[in-house]
């Protein structure tokens, strides 16, 4: 009875160096990925390893003679330690254990993908599963997700028109949102530049100057969304492709030019495209939230977007226009109008603004 209450003891050791390495590795992945946000967590690991180590350090000449004299092994025991001198544990025990841990670290990390299709799922759920924190596994940690790039887009050669600061006089918010609809026919006529700025602002416009807060809620305030205007007729503005440039409220000039037939071909022959006085084209260029979000990037920049277009639904609404989210159109088609690649940057949502009849 002694004897087996000797080796549960050092079961007991054993599982709780165990439970604190894991405790301690998923309270650093923790912090680092941000998936837990109650501090207990991380802590109660780091604390739980501490406590490890410390009663390790405590007892390391019992666990090593325990370790040296192999109580249940057939084999002859080792004659006792000489007073004063310290276990050592053999170059071969050394070796094996060591390649062992280096055998199974690589079995782990060149192993094809454990995320393999579930039959029946589609790629859209696939996705969805595997952008869950923790469902990637330790494939995330391979992945290169690329360095942060800049927070702000900007065209220094480009004309520049400074928007008037935003007013706003309409109706109240409850009024607006029960009267919001997807507007696709619109009347002749010019939007006012006063009007346009206003838009913008709901859009995307800075909230919050000393942290940079903006209208529509970012993961990370990391601020994906690039804004984009295509002008058909507003007052003071050429016809022409501009950009939002949000730090200054202004728009950059990109490209002159009547648009209209291209941004219809571009959006699948959708007249409401080319009658309304303006378009705005949302754009994501994901490496401003991959690097920190990783997996669950894309998520969030979709989920911004449609922060971004409620927002413009209800300015539109209060200000007595119309729009109509698209996410019908030719992608390529829409990031060449634009001068983007695709890639790095690519557009997601187009929402065609214009005056409607009574």
């Amino acid at each position: 009875m002694q004897l087996w209450r000797r080796h549960l003891e050092y079961v007991v050791i054993l599982g709780m160096l165990l439970t604190g390495g894991y405790a301690l590795v998923s309270g650093l992945l923790a912090d680092l990925f941000g998936f837990p946000r109650f501090f207990l967590h991380p802590w109660a690991g780091y604390a739980c390893a501490l406590l490890v180590l410390i009663h390790l350090a405590l007892n390391r000449r019992r666990i090593a003679r325990y370790i040296r004299l192999r109580p249940l092994s057939r084999e002859k025991p080792t004659p006792p330690l000489a007073p004063g001198q310290p276990a050592r544990l053999g170059r071969r025990d050394f070796l094996i254990g060591a390649l062992s841990g280096l055998a199974g670290f690589l079995i782990g990390f060149l192993l094809p993908s454990s995320r393999r299709p579930v039959a029946g799922e589609d790629l859209g759920q696939q996705y969805h599963r595997w952008s869950k924190p923790g469902g990637s596994g330790l494939d995330a940690l391979r992945i290169d997700w690329g360095p942060r790039p800049a927070p702000l887009k900007a065209y220094p050669q480009a004309p520049r028109t400074v928007l008037p600061a935003p007013e706003w006089s309409g109706p109240p918010i409850g009024n607006i949102i029960a009267a919001r609809r997807s507007r696709r026919e619109y009347i002749s006529g010019t939007l006012a530049l006063e009007e346009l700025s206003v838009l913008l602002y709901a859009a995307q416009g800075i909230t919050e100057p000393r942290w940079g807060f903006r209208a529509a809620p970012s993961a990370g305030a990391l601020y994906p969304i690039e804004t984009y205007v295509v002008v058909h007729s507003v007052v003071g503005l050429e016809m022409g492709l501009y950009h939002y440039v949000v730090a200054d409220h202004a728009l950059e000039q990109i490209r002159p030019g009547d648009l209209r037939a291209e941004l219809v071909r571009a959006g699948i022959g959708q007249d409401m495209l080319r009658t309304a006085q303006v378009c705005f084209i949302l754009t994501a260029i994901f490496g401003r939230t991959r690097w920190r979000y990783r997996e669950r990037a894309y998520r969030y920049i979709l989920l911004e977007a449609g922060h971004i277009g409620q927002n413009l639904y209800l300015a539109a609404t209060g200000l007595g226009l119309g729009t109509c989210a698209v996410g019908a159109f030719l992608d390529d088609a829409v990031n060449r109008l634009l001068g983007i690649d695709g890639e790095e940057e690519t557009a997601l949502y187009l929402f065609p603004v214009g005056r409607i009849g009574g």
